[in-house]
């Protein structure tokens, strides 16, 4: 197999993607909100005025990478079955509004030789339509295994801190449904069959479908909102972590999250999610607040 370093650098023309307070409220219930959240899920019918889950960008980049030429942006010659999201880091601009209309433009950010396998790192940057100011930007950092050896320059970063050994500050567990991969195949726009084609799944070395890692941190960062930001969803500014094991559909995630203190209040969080039997499915979560 061979990998295609000459994409690095490659930057695609900029992709329009707008959407509306019911996309949001859809996005909400695929990352576990109920019948309580109603500021997140009603569209403002409950009286109350909507709020949006600052994870939502994950639903923007998913649904603009239908037009890539692959999920790896076309950097290799490789099956897709060996090309897993092995990081996703995501930066605020601003509140996510529930609605927008963006310009999003991705790039091939770097190859890299991991001796096992290849790194991809892919940006993609989304700005406002009518302004061109910045909304967010989405990292992500895709393994492919057995794709290394190739000569290629090793991987800069970053480097994060565990978490504390201490006990978290907040935990937070959360039942996935049966079919938590279908809907967010809708609420998170992710058409990725590893995560809805049980064939394909088992083609790839897995038990089923699997969450997205997106899903997963999905979840961790409504956890964040319930508990350090009592409510406020505006005030996540960052949020990234590193994906070290599947979950599965009907999986539990427990978020534990410990506080970054700083004089009378909090300046973020390091988290980790675990599932029911204590395997550790997101590692090295950081969060920043605003």
């Amino acid at each position: 197999m061979t990998m295609y370093l000459d994409r690095v650098g490659f930057e695609s023309a900029p992709e329009p993607f707008s959407w509306k307070p019911r996309d949001c409220s859809l996005y909400a219930l695929a990352i576990g909100a109920g019948i309580d959240d109603v500021e997140f899920t009603t569209e403002g019918n409950a009286g109350v005025e909507q709020r949006v889950y600052p994870t939502f960008p994950f639903a923007v980049v998913s649904a603009l990478a239908d037009a890539w030429p692959d999920p790896c942006f076309g950097t290799g010659d490789f099956p897709m079955e060996r090309a897993v999201l092995g990081e996703q880091a995501l930066e605020l601009h601003r509140p996510i509004e529930p609605s927008g209309d963006v310009e999003t433009t991705s790039r091939v950010a770097g190859i890299y030789d991991k001796g096992s396998g290849a790194l991809i790192v892919i940006e993609q940057r989304a700005v406002d339509r009518a302004t061109h100011a910045p909304v967010f930007t989405s990292t992500v950092r895709m393994f492919v295994t057995g794709e290394g050896g190739f000569g290629g320059e090793r991987d800069p970063g970053p480097r994060r801190e565990p978490p504390p050994d201490a006990p978290p500050d907040h935990v937070v567990e959360a039942p996935t449904l049966p079919t938590q991969t279908l809907l967010y195949r809708h609420g998170g726009n992710d058409a990725n069959p590893l995560h809805i084609d049980a064939a394909f799944a088992r083609r790839a070395g897995w038990d089923g479908p699997i969450l997205t890692g997106q899903n997963v941190l999905g979840f961790a960062g409504r956890a964040l909102v319930h508990t350090a930001l009592s409510g406020d969803a505006g005030r996540l500014g960052a949020i990234e972590g590193r994906f070290s094991t599947p979950a599965y559909n009907g999986d539990t995630l427990r978020t534990e999250i410990w506080l970054d203190r700083e004089g009378a209040g909090t300046s973020g969080a390091k988290f980790r999610v675990r599932n029911q039997t204590g395997v550790v499915i997101v590692d090295r979560g950081a969060a920043r607040f605003v």
